[in-house]
């Protein structure tokens, strides 16, 4: 009787060792170990300076170094920041931006 319940025995925990292994492994993968947002492909054509909101780098752990333009549609484009036309934008913005600061500092 001894020899069947152990027969018994080893399914059960390989089971529940599976179980827990499968946990722990669907755990491990939603920790974020790298960069959130990366570009893998980047706009091709200008984009209108006037429809860009924001922007901000990718991370440096990104396979390629990229920028994401924040659009007044809300969707984010890839963008080279080797680019001519993307550096433009992105001046025009951080101008904008520390005209709205000093602007708002003068009011404090």
């Amino acid at each position: 009787m001894t020899n069947k319940m152990m027969m018994m025995k080893n399914p059960v925990v390989l089971v529940a060792c599976t179980l827990l292994f499968s946990s722990l492994a669907v755990l491990a993968s939603q920790s974020s170990f790298g960069p959130e947002e990366c570009c893998f492909k980047f706009a091709s054509k200008p984009l209108p300076k006037r429809k860009v909101i924001s922007y901000k780098h990718t991370e440096d752990l990104c396979p390629m170094r990229g920028a994401l333009f924040t659009m007044l549609s809300g969707t984010q484009i890839c963008v080279d920041p080797e680019v001519l036309w993307v550096q433009n934008i992105m001046k025009a913005k951080d101008k904008l931006q520390a005209k709205n600061v000093t602007t708002s500092v003068n009011y404090i």
